[in-house]
């Protein structure tokens, strides 16, 4: 006895990948996005230009001064990290209390190219009176060569 085929059909499994490509392109996007503002930071200033700028590979703490109204002074902004300083001796606290922490705490001093030399002056002085001995000040190296 023989059993009729069913004309040659058969049958075949597939499996849509709509949803899984739907999947990972979202998620590419998202990392894409979100990876993009860990690099800028929250605190807007114009970086020097030096001729010998150097990069900091380690650092514990990023003092920022900016210009315009408000700070300790009223000459600008202070912050510590990315929180601001209302008065000096908050700023001998905060640094006091990272020498406590680290005694080779390393601290990286990020001045506005606008900012009077007077107060990034106070701030080197108030980070050697806290013992921190260990800083530096940012700055970007040139785009073009100078003297030519």
């Amino acid at each position: 006895m023989r059993f009729p085929r069913n004309g040659g059909l058969k049958v075949r499994a597939t499996l849509d990948m709509t949803s899984m490509v739907n999947v990972v392109l979202l998620l590419l996007l998202f990392f894409m996005l979100t990876s993009s503002f860990v690099v800028q930071s929250s605190v807007p200033i114009e970086m020097v230009q030096s001729e010998g700028a150097a990069q900091m590979e380690r650092k514990d703490m990023t003092i920022t001064l900016a210009v315009g109204e408000g700070g300790p002074d009223n000459g600008g902004g202070v912050f510590v990290e990315e929180t601001p300083v209302n008065d000096w001796a908050g700023l001998s606290t905060a640094l006091m209390e990272l020498k406590s922490r680290n005694p080779e705490a390393q601290v990286m001093v990020r001045p506005d190219k606008n900012v009077p030399t007077e107060r990034l002056m106070r701030v080197l002085g108030i980070a050697n009176g806290a013992g921190i001995t260990h800083y530096g000040i940012a700055a970007q190296q040139p785009t073009a060569p100078q003297g030519e």
